[in-house]
């Protein structure tokens, strides 16, 4: 007996010991071993608008905030030849592609099958969630703020809403199902306009949406009241008067900053003359957003731009950047000439303009987004006649002042609708 006490006690030691060393050795192994890929999020993103089958084209950003095309990533759904009121080949619209603040999902409106698709960005890119109903006809901007998506459909005239889960996965709300209204400046009804954008305001209380009227000279914000269940309220329109046309816009605490592409002499429908200097006039306003949803202007002043149709603004609401789609003037129409326009936000809101920067070249600027650190502002750039497009790239000064720094290859199709950033 006592010869096989000595004989297992130092087994007993050994064990104790391996049982020591064992979670050492296996953290060891994991380390040497294959490693969890972090996730890249800094990123810009656009989508195809295919007719035969839409896409999300995914594009890396660099620290110096150059881009290099990555992947190329199907939403399931389908894009749109051209659209009202002008048919273009584009989505016709201010956030056809929106990112999540944290930058960790993507949505995109699918306006050729009426669907709306939804992503997480992985370490491999982004992974398709969801694809679902947009619960209307021509889905054309998104919105997203906290655990709430919202889309507006521009024929059918409603807006929808989901919660979407830390995955992607997006569950209607009940009740969010609204019509858009209209009225005229002097308060009566009124024929329902041709949407271009859907927002947040008000930290996630509020959803606004614009809507232009042609040949009007003044345009509609419909807001909606978002209660705590998600659902939005009843529409309250809001009339324009002598600001036509509005149409991108961003919020900033809690004032609407809105770009108008200035009056259209032509109606819905009607190809318009880009080089009669009489349209396409473009303006930047800022409305006062009450927790009721009641709007006021606070100022309406121009961008020395021809339809200025986009507009994003810094996260301290300093700087706000308005891409005015057919340049700055008559004959420098599509040369990319004075393609945004510079506006510093001051007390109130009030917008001044203090500045443009031209195109790397000529091009139809649309829409628009600011980096996660608001140092690089992308813009896409579609050849809506036909042929390739690109994203221009701009440095932004703590003054506000943007550099051109890139190009990038003219690659990408003549549909690309939308601009996403992180």
């Amino acid at each position: 007996m006592g010869r096989d006490v000595r004989l297992w006690r130092p087994l007993g030691i050994l064990v104790a010991a391996l049982a020591l060393t064992m979670p050492a050795l296996a953290s060891a192994a994991q380390q040497g071993g294959a490693k969890t890929k972090k996730v890249n999020y800094d990123a810009v993103y656009t989508q195809s608008n295919d007719p035969s089958g839409n896409s999300v084209i995914v594009f890396t950003r660099a620290a110096n905030g150059t881009l290099t095309q990555t992947k190329v990533v199907s939403t399931g759904g389908k894009g749109i030849a051209g659209t009202a009121p002008f048919g273009f080949p584009i989505v016709d619209s201010s956030g056809s592609v929106n990112l999540t603040s944290d930058g960790k999902l993507l949505f995109v409106v699918n306006a050729g099958d009426n669907t709306v698709s939804s992503f997480q960005v992985t370490a491999s890119g982004p992974k398709l969630v969801s694809k679902v109903s947009s619960h209307g006809k021509l889905p054309i901007s998104l919105t997203s703020s906290g655990d709430l998506l919202y889309v507006v459909n521009e024929t059918s005239q409603n807006i929808f809403g989901w919660k979407f889960s830390s995955t992607g996965k997006l569950t209607p709300i009940a009740g969010s199902d609204r019509k858009l209204t209209a009225v005229t400046p002097k308060g009566k009804k009124d024929k329902v306009g041709v949407t271009a954008g859907i927002g947040f305001a008000n930290n996630g209380a509020i959803i606004a949406v614009t809507q232009r009227g042609l040949p009007r000279t003044y345009g509609e914000i419909d807001t909606f009241v978002i209660s705590k269940s998600g659902a939005a309220g009843p529409s309250q329109a809001t009339a324009t008067p002598g600001i036509p046309n509005p149409f991108g816009f961003s919020a900033s605490g809690k004032q609407l900053l809105v770009s108008n592409a200035g009056f259209v002499a032509t109606p819905s429908g009607a190809m318009p003359n880009p080089t009669d200097p009489t349209q396409f006039n473009g303006t930047a306003a800022t409305y006062n957003v009450s927790s009721t949803g009641k709007l006021k202007l606070v100022k309406n002043t121009s961008t020395n731009g021809r339809a200025a149709c986009w507009l994003v603004v810094t996260k301290n609401g300093r700087w706000a950047f308005v891409s005015n789609t057919l340049s700055d003037s008559v004959p420098d129409t599509f040369t990319g000439k004075g393609g945004v326009s510079v506006m510093s936000v001051g007390a109130g809101g009030k917008m001044t303009l203090k500045g443009q920067g031209n195109l790397g070249g000529p091009g139809f600027p649309s829409d628009e987004a600011l980096s996660s650190n608001d140092r690089y502002l992308y813009i896409v750039d579609p050849f809506i006649m036909g042929g390739p497009s690109h994203i221009d790239v701009f440095k932004v000064a703590s003054n506000g002042s943007i550099t051109h720094i890139q190009t990038t290859p003219s690659t990408l199709p003549n549909g690309v609708s939308g601009m996403a950033a992180f």
